[in-house]
């Protein structure tokens, strides 16, 4: 605890202030450039049995983003990622660089506008929103197979070699069925000042040729994404791509979408299918005097995942993976200042669960069924200066149970995160 406590030192005197800088040419073209980090120090508890407590300082958000514009016709953005690969729960990778987004945007009009490159797909509120605009600083989607929890992912297995092929199924982004972002070009626009929303895209998705075991067709994604947001009832419509967990009391807003992700997937040896997820999310923020509560819901589900050599259960059904995750968040801000910043308490619940997925028991070799992640949030914010300068500090209570549990030969365990961090952006 002794690092924890260091680091809460350093953050009592951390009141950094930040703003964007801009390049203007003419009247036409311009565009600004910021620079984000944010650094966290946390106590991670025990996973499993057969480890320890984990006491470590992360860089988890080390980017520059710049956006502008050419003239009125022609946008584009950029994102580059400087941060150490430390998507792992308690992991120490080298330092990597990488272009998280990089697109072109053609905007004939706020109704129609085309988008292209590599950026946030038209899927969920969850995978639009930034990590930088989280309210819960240490992210969503716990899933069993994202990494975070030290638990196994469900993996299928050839029954004739015994080998193993794991595929990276994370129940909370789904879009790719990997990840959040994908290579692609989306039709989208505002109707009616933003009464409507919608995206079409197209992307090369996760069954492309790169995916020698379930891509020989290099089939096309596609997803679609509608919003609504009642501008009749007085709230504000937020027409950009990306999305934030708060608006920190800057309008009032009540946001509801719906979407649809699927590509076809084959294995070149006589199965194939289509794989699909679903989406539906609303989030709402109202401003009363002093106190701005927000509350944001979601449902996540992947149907018809690659089933590759039909696993089987006792009853010789073949077994299709599928997926199901829903959140409910929450916060409430005081919007006023206290000391050098403004006070808000954030609540989070996540629950994923994976399906028919070939999970093994490895004692009895029985097939599983379900395995199951619940967690729960609790985090204290403190905006100095919006989301440009955030102070965080919170825990995770994580319960993998179900299958989860037996994939780690019984050793698997709840387990609670303490978190410190803080977030700058200039």
């Amino acid at each position: 605890m002794k690092k924890v406590l260091l680091a809460g030192a350093i953050l009592s005197v951390w009141t950094l202030q930040a703003q964007a800088a801009s390049i203007k040419l003419d009247e036409e073209t311009f565009s600004t450039l910021d620079l984000t980090l944010r650094i966290t120090a946390q106590r991670l508890g025990k996973a499993r049995s057969d480890v320890k407590d984990w006491t470590d300082f992360s860089i988890r958000r080390a980017t520059i983003n710049m956006a502008g514009q050419v003239n009125k016709y022609v946008k584009f953005e950029f994102e580059g990622d400087f941060s150490p690969n430390t998507t792992k729960r308690g992991s120490h990778q080298a330092d990597s660089a990488s272009v998280n987004d990089a697109v072109i945007t053609l905007d004939f009009a706020d109704e129609f506008k085309i988008r292209a490159g590599k950026y946030r797909i038209p899927f969920a509120r969850a995978n639009l929103t930034s990590s930088r605009n989280y309210v819960i600083p240490t992210g969503i989607g716990w899933g069993a197979g994202d990494g975070k929890t030290g638990y196994k992912v469900p993996v299928y297995k050839d029954p004739n070699t015994n080998s193993n092929y794991t595929l990276s199924w994370s129940p909370f982004a789904p879009a790719t069925l990997a990840g959040d972002r994908d290579a692609g070009i989306t039709f989208w626009g505002n109707i009616a000042d933003g009464l409507f929303q919608y995206r079409v895209g197209i992307f090369d998705g996760k069954f492309d040729h790169t995916e020698q075991k379930l891509g020989y067709k290099d089939n096309i994604a596609y997803g679609i994404r509608l919003e609504m947001n009642p501008v009749m009832l007085g709230y504000k419509a937020d027409k950009g791509w990306g999305k934030t967990d708060s608006y920190l009391g800057k309008m009032n807003v009540l946001n509801i979408g719906v979407a649809y992700w699927a590509q076809k997937w084959d294995d070149n040896n006589g199965k194939s299918g289509t794989a699909k997820a679903y989406a539906v999310d609303a989030l709402w923020e109202q401003k009363f005097g002093d106190v701005v509560p927000n509350i944001q819901l979601g449902y996540i589900a992947q149907t018809s995942l690659p089933y590759l050599l039909g696993y089987k259960d006792k009853n010789n059904n073949v077994l299709k993976p599928k997926t199901n995750a829903y959140y409910v968040q929450a916060q409430l801000l005081y919007d006023q200042v206290v000391g050098i910043g403004k006070p808000a308490l954030a609540l989070r619940y996540e629950y994923s669960e994976y399906k028919n997925f070939n999970m093994i028991d490895p004692q009895t070799k029985d097939y599983l069924g379900k395995g199951k992640v619940g967690r729960t949030s609790i985090f204290l914010n403190y905006y100095i200066k919006g989301w440009n300068a955030v102070l965080s500090a919170g825990v995770d209570i994580v319960n993998p149970n179900g299958a989860m549990k037996r994939l780690n030969d019984d050793k698997g365990k709840n387990f609670t995160d303490f978190t410190i961090a803080m977030q700058t952006i200039f």
